[in-house]
């Protein structure tokens, strides 16, 4: 075990939990060309991510580039051209291939560190407790993390526990819903005045918006999926280490004259798998009876390295989110000539470009999956030992209590010393 990691993992914060995760660089790329920024706080360079956030909507506001993009889109080139400001586009610019470039040049060198993270295997602390609160790795759901980004983006780092960061979303999200007058704008549309949805709306502060709304879905989704790798990685150490002994002892408990009786429990990585181990212990059972057996999900180990999400699935969602930014910028940008106007058009080219995407994710080859595995995978099985006919029935509902998956029962399991293969065996 490593007291002092060469290569870390994971640290829990104050007002954040850090961890470092595999990310596809050209993703990282196109999150940072999407928002300068973006792709840094993917990767949780937190303070080069702020920054270059801050820099994107000053400058690109003194330059007016998102103006410029919607005249563009709209065909108005003549307008474009007059609403630009030099002074300020050649150095955005500048800086926006910059982002591009060192986000994409981290991705590729974090990713690096992520494998000698996970081959190190070093123990990382799960807790946190401090007088400012309590800070702890849990399971997510990347869903519900989505939706509380969709909703308002800040609220699904806020989940996440990523403080800092879900309080600088939300207080840049309400500029620009203030500034654009987005609200003014849903509320005339509401109200059936779809005229004046256009000349309510103000496009520069607008077209922040869709990249804005997209990028914090997609940090709060796969963030959620990261820590529930993060648990299941830190829960599996536990299991090693606490049970070490017992695993190596089994030969000892099952030798004696007597044939022992086990109750076989399969788990999914969960805080109620601790729990209900920790039951039994305390109901009388020594840790020595208690076996658990971490389960491999793919046969190649160097899979947990290289497909970080264990889901087709969620590579389908980043797809279709990154689409669904794109799609949506220009949707709201002609929105501005079209009759149902910007909101609606955004709306429907934002649902549209996530359904291309999403779809263009599912039919790509996953080069590392030959077939479709289940959603609920048994984790860890658990063997317990017991004599007593009360014990068994204590086993059986402390299992069921705190979700086993399934529960099963052996009462005279055949000893390796006392198997005699068959004369006619090969």
């Amino acid at each position: 075990m490593n007291s002092t990691p060469r290569w870390s993992l994971a640290s829990v914060r104050r007002f954040d939990i850090i961890y470092a995760q595999r990310r596809n660089p050209y993703l990282v790329a196109w999150w940072s060309a999407s928002f300068p920024g973006f792709g840094h706080l993917l990767m949780y360079k937190n303070t080069m991510g702020v920054l270059l956030t801050l820099s994107e909507v000053m400058i690109n506001s003194l330059a007016s580039i998102n103006l410029a993009m919607v005249y563009s889109f709209c065909g108005k080139f003549e307008m474009a051209k007059q609403v630009l400001q030099p002074l300020w586009v050649y150095g955005y610019m500048i800086i926006y291939f910059f982002a591009i470039w060192d986000s994409y040049r981290c991705a590729l060198e974090t990713n690096k560190h992520y494998e000698l993270a996970i081959l190190e295997n070093a123990r990382f602390p799960n807790q946190l407790m401090r007088a400012t609160g309590i800070q702890f790795i849990e399971k997510k759901s990347p869903l519900t993390a989505a939706l509380c980004s969709f909703f308002f983006p800040g609220l699904g780092q806020l989940y996440n526990k990523h403080i800092w960061l879900g309080f600088y979303g939300i207080f840049w999200w309400w500029v620009y819903v203030t500034f654009s007058h987005f609200y003014e704008a849903v509320l005339a549309l509401i109200l059936g005045h779809n005229r004046l949805v256009s000349n309510i709306l103000h496009p520069q502060w607008l077209l922040f918006m869709p990249s804005v709304l997209g990028g914090a879905i997609y940090h709060s989704y796969t963030s959620a999926i990261e820590q529930n790798r993060l648990f299941r990685i830190s829960q599996r150490q536990y299991l090693t280490d606490y049970y070490r002994l017992a695993r190596s002892s089994v030969y000892d408990v099952t030798s004696g004259g007597n044939h022992p009786l086990w109750i076989v429990g399969t788990f999914e990585h969960s805080t109620e798998l601790e729990q209900a181990l920790s039951i039994i212990e305390h109901s009388g059972i020594h840790s020595s009876r208690i076996i658990p057996i971490l389960m491999d999900i793919d046969a190649d180990k160097s899979l947990s390295i290289v497909d970080q999400r264990f889901d087709k699935t969620a590579k389908a969602v980043e797809i279709g989110l990154a689409s669904a930014t794109a799609c949506g910028v220009f949707g709201i940008s002609v929105g501005f000539i079209l009759a149902w106007g910007p909101i609606i058009w955004g709306i429907i080219s934002g649902i549209g470009g996530f359904l291309l995407g999403f779809s263009i994710g599912l039919v790509l080859k996953n080069k590392h999956r030959f077939y479709n595995k289940p959603n609920i995978l048994p984790e860890v099985t658990v063997l317990v030992q017991y004599e007593l006919a009360e014990d068994e029935a204590l086993i059986k509902q402390t299992f069921w209590k705190y979700k086993a998956l399934t529960v099963g029962k052996i009462e005279k399991p055949i000893h390796p010393l006392h198997f005699k293969p068959s004369n006619n065996a090969l």
